[in-house]
């Protein structure tokens, strides 16, 4: 049986943890460089981490060998599902 992905809940998840990482990376950035903080700064950090996560996700539910956004080529469940 092929395992079913819900592609909302499975862009909402990989998006979601980037901008979490994303935002630590960039508070770590920030307290370690002594750059200027900013939220217009963070966001755009974060927003620009967010945008191209929601496009790999996009593109690899689109064209990954199945349903489960994996662009490596091969599956990421194993063992993979048999037919």
């Amino acid at each position: 049986m092929t395992p079913v992905v819900n592609r909302w809940l499975d862009l909402l998840d990989r998006a979601g943890w980037t901008a979490v990482q994303a935002a630590a990376a960039a508070v770590l950035v920030f307290a370690t460089s002594g750059s200027d903080f900013s939220w217009q700064t963070l966001g755009t950090f974060v927003g620009g981490a967010v945008a191209i996560a929601v496009v790999k996700v996009i593109v690899g539910q689109r064209t990954g060998s199945d349903d489960t956004g994996s662009l490596i080529g091969t599956p990421v469940i194993e063992p993979p599902p048999e037919a």
